[in-house]
């Protein structure tokens, strides 16, 4: 009896709440938009590592070296760039130095001139 009465006693309580119903207003330093503005721009481009395993002045000899990374290395990004007067062949792309350096050590036991590269990003 004394739970029945108790739980009459709270619902009746609870008739009585209401939901507020507000406005909110967020003021914020002007700064704040001016560095959000900084951090997109800075995203549109952004740094990454890869390995570079190869170049050389022949195209062809750059292509079976990129196609026989890609058999040791399957499933890694590869690429071939052109900067003039060298074809340079390069592996994985890689979010941290310290990743990269994690597979440097693994591909420099196939190639052992094998080095980082830190690079640009177009997003």
């Amino acid at each position: 009896m004394k739970t029945l009465y108790t739980t009459l006693l709270c619902l009746s309580f609870s008739a009585f709440c209401f939901a507020q119903e507000g406005q909110i207003t967020i003021k914020q330093d002007e700064g704040l938009e001016k560095l959000l503005n900084l951090y997109a721009e800075n995203n549109k481009t952004s740094k990454y590592y890869t390995i570079q395993i190869h170049s050389s002045q022949s195209p062809s000899k750059a292509n079976s070296e990129k196609n026989e990374a890609e058999q040791n290395f399957k499933n890694w990004y590869s690429e071939i760039s052109f900067y003039e007067p060298n074809y340079k062949v390069r592996i994985g792309k890689f979010n941290t130095k310290f990743e990269a350096q994690q597979k440097l050590i693994e591909v420099q036991k196939k190639y052992p001139n094998a080095f980082l590269i830190a690079d640009q990003k177009e997003k």
